[in-house]
């Protein structure tokens, strides 16, 4: 269950009497500052930050007080303006204002006692060139962090620096400040990033963010439920912060806008178009099957839209299917799809429930299923019996699979790209209890996470001139039945296998660089690794 938030959001006033520099390139440093810490009293009740970051009022009141701490006197490099967590949605965010100092840069260096040094450069979320705001990611719950930070004037001319001490607050959920790394290959760097674990069990409502030795440098609050996914949109993070509505977070962590879904409930992914859309995985509340459609909410103007109901594009596939009794209720989950990926006007989704990717074209005029990529005997005798690709060699297919995304290469010929994802190599057909057909080889019918199974890191290659796909890559994962995800990042493959607790880092051909244990009563749904560069980095 999601605990009890009541901190109160504190003030940092940074005092530093920086003397002035020549034309000259110069470095002063000012040693270190005192940090006198106040508490920020809201305007007239104190409310906790998971009441009032998501509430257009309460938000309003968070920024008109920060305003009159930034009007109350000049700030500039030298006598900088510094608050904890403004905003209410990130526990151990640092916000630094200047009103009048030169354009520059401003990188920071955080040290905490048993931690990694952790060094970034701030992004300057104001435009304008005598103001400086910034949220600095990377305090370490709970600790006395010295912030040692420089900053350099546009011309390269002149550089300030100086630290100060902070003791940043506990966790908010309670959560653990760092992963138990259990593999390390010793000679090989990480990919840049900071690991993004959402929809951990009993601590809903919060996303954590790690660095690459496993330490919590930001933890971010949002409502009652998981954080399916974090999408960059212009100067803002977009997710998802109940299961009926997606919130904007801009850099300094204030929450923008809200939007609130009109009788639909989102589900497991979505991605974010060129014109500011958001296609959702949902489903209708008003209807008896669940996870089986995408709508779109325009993130500019508010209109939301029903694209692809999919009990019209698979209706002869849905007649063989059964809904099932949970919970006292009765569900008709026939595809259960758990993934989407967008390129043009093509849709790439994960169906869980038979273990089958479909790929849509046309998804905004006239939806139409271009193929499914799953077992012949699960379509046969319906529409999707003749929409399936053939293999062009003999493998394996996957099971249960989570997180297909599609990977360009130019090097590949006009028709042909790669698909990827996590497959769990599990095989449970419960919306088709009759189902006598063939079932995947080398799958586990094991729910629980166990040491004797394996799910996989599958890419195969499409190859849609001759309708066919082939295995390319594939190797072993710890085992997760559900849920999990893979990522391509840089020089390496991020693996969350949700159901084991566990956090990998591989080479792009396979080699385990790193894994990491991570606190959860069942499971997590979903980890990717990030830059946040453009957003709070340089």
């Amino acid at each position: 269950m999601k605990q009890n938030i009541g901190l109160p959001v504190m003030l940092l006033i940074v005092t530093a009497f920086l003397s002035s520099c020549s034309d000259e390139l110069k470095i002063k440093d000012h040693g270190e500052i005192d940090v006198p810490v106040q508490e920020l009293a809201y305007l007239d009740t104190r409310v906790s930050a998971a009441n009032s970051a998501y509430e257009k009022k309460a938000v309003e009141q968070l920024q008109q007080e920060l305003d009159d701490l930034k009007e109350e006197e000049n700030h500039s490099v030298d006598e900088p303006l510094a608050v904890i967590n403004p905003f209410g949605t990130n526990t151990t965010g640092l916000y630094l204002y200047f009103n009048s100092a030169d354009a520059g840069k401003l990188t920071y260096t955080i040290s905490a006692e048993g931690t990694a040094d952790f060094k970034r450069t701030a992004k300057d979320a104001n435009a304008e060139a005598a103001l400086a705001e910034y949220q600095l990611i990377g305090l370490v719950s709970g600790k006395e962090n010295t912030v040692s930070v420089t900053y350099t004037n546009e011309e390269g001319t002149r550089a300030d620096e100086y630290s100060f001490k902070v003791t940043a607050p506990e966790t908010t959920s309670g959560y653990p400040i760092a992963m138990e790394q259990t593999a390390a290959s010793g000679n090989t760097e990480l990919a840049d990033g900071l690991f993004v674990l959402m929809g951990v069990n009993n601590y809903n409502g919060y996303t954590f963010l790690f660095d690459n030795d496993g330490t919590l440098r930001a933890e971010i609050i949002s409502e009652d439920y998981r954080m399916d996914r974090m999408v960059a949109y212009e100067d803002s993070m977009v997710f998802t912060t109940t299961d009926q509505k997606l919130a904007r977070m801009n850099p300094l962590g204030k929450i923008t806008d809200t939007y609130e879904l009109n009788g639909y409930v989102m589900h497991h992914d979505f991605v974010i178009n060129d014109e500011g859309q958001v296609l959702a995985l949902v489903s209708d509340s008003a209807k008896d099957t669940v996870e089986d459609m995408v709508m779109s909410i325009d993130l500019n103007t508010g209109e939301q839209k029903l694209l692809i109901d999919f009990t019209e594009l698979l209706n002869g596939y849905k007649q063989t299917t059964k809904p099932v009794e949970m919970d006292g209720k009765s569900v008709w989950d026939w595809l259960h799809f758990n993934s989407i990926d967008l390129v043009g006007n093509s849709l790439f989704l994960s169906a869980r429930e038979n273990s089958t990717i479909i790929k849509v074209d046309n998804i905004y005029t006239q939806p139409t299923i271009n193929y499914l990529i799953g077992i012949q005997d699960v379509w046969a005798g319906t529409e999707g019996e003749n929409l399936r690709l053939q293999k062009s060699s003999e493998f394996p297919s996957q099971a249960g699979q989570h997180s297909v995304t599609y990977a360009a290469d130019d090097s590949l010929p006009e028709g042909q790209y790669y698909l990827y994802m996590y497959n769990n190599n599990y095989w449970w057909y419960e919306s088709r209890p009759d189902y006598t057909g063939a079932v995947i080889r080398e799958t586990s019918q094991t729910f629980e996470a166990n040491d004797q199974d394996r799910s996989k890191f599958t890419k195969y290659l499409v190859d849609e001139n001759n309708r066919s796909y082939d295995l390319v890559q594939e190797f072993d994962v710890p085992y997760s039945s559900i849920v999990s995800n893979a990522q391509l990042t840089g020089d390496s493959i991020v693996v969350n296998s949700g159901m084991a607790k566990t956090l990998e880092e591989y080479s792009l051909e396979g080699d385990l660089l790193a894994q990491f244990n991570y606190e959860a009563s069942l499971l997590s749904y979903r980890a990717f690794k990030e830059t946040f560069n453009g957003y709070w980095f340089e």
